[in-house]
């Protein structure tokens, strides 16, 4: 039979261990990590579904001369990283197939996704190193993500717009310039 102080220290723990990143805030964060915040967007829609979307945005990243050409094809394109999540008690999350996702930008233009066949090597490169990022950081979250790249010409992070994304009965936004973006 478990003591009160055990029931309790157990409850606090399991609450502990189903707490997202977005459920804390950040203190004093510096510029990266500003930016990593504001471009996930962590959406608990209720009766155990739950969506996550990820702007990959260069200014997330450490300039280096390795990373230059990842840097330069997150400043030329929009590369997203959605997942829609389901949970059943006993069974591991499910993922919905997204097939097909659009964004529009500051002027309402919509903007297709770019087919797999025409995504340039640079933008595929970037993918795979942000795939496995989050595939190692955000757990089933991060396996369950689909990625899409889009034309940036009109979006840009550190430049004055929006971004929305039209998803799932909602409709998530992105205001530029994002948080990190140097004055």
């Amino acid at each position: 039979m478990f003591s009160k102080k055990r029931c309790a220290v157990f409850l606090l723990l399991s609450g502990l261990a189903f707490m997202t990143p977005a459920s804390a805030r950040q203190w004093s964060p510096d510029a990266k990590a500003a930016a990593l915040d504001y471009t996930q967007i962590l959406h608990s829609k209720g009766g155990n579904e739950i969506v996550f979307l990820w702007w990959v945005v260069p200014e997330t990243f450490p300039a280096s001369p390795n990373s230059q050409p990842i840097l330069d094809a997150l400043s030329r394109y929009v590369i997203l990283g959605v997942a829609h999540g389901h949970s059943n008690p006993g069974a591991p999350m499910s993922f919905d197939n997204i097939a097909d996702l659009r964004i529009t930008d500051q002027t309402s233009r919509s903007i297709s996704a770019l087919g797999t066949n025409v995504i340039p090597p640079e933008a595929a490169q970037a993918i795979g190193s942000v795939r496995t990022l989050a595939q190692q950081s955000l757990g089933a979250i991060g396996q369950g993500m689909r990625w899409f790249v889009f034309d940036g010409s009109t979006i840009h992070s550190c430049a004055a717009g929006k971004m929305s994304v039209p998803f799932a009965g909602e409709t998530y936004s992105f205001d530029t310039p994002i948080p990190g973006c140097a004055k």
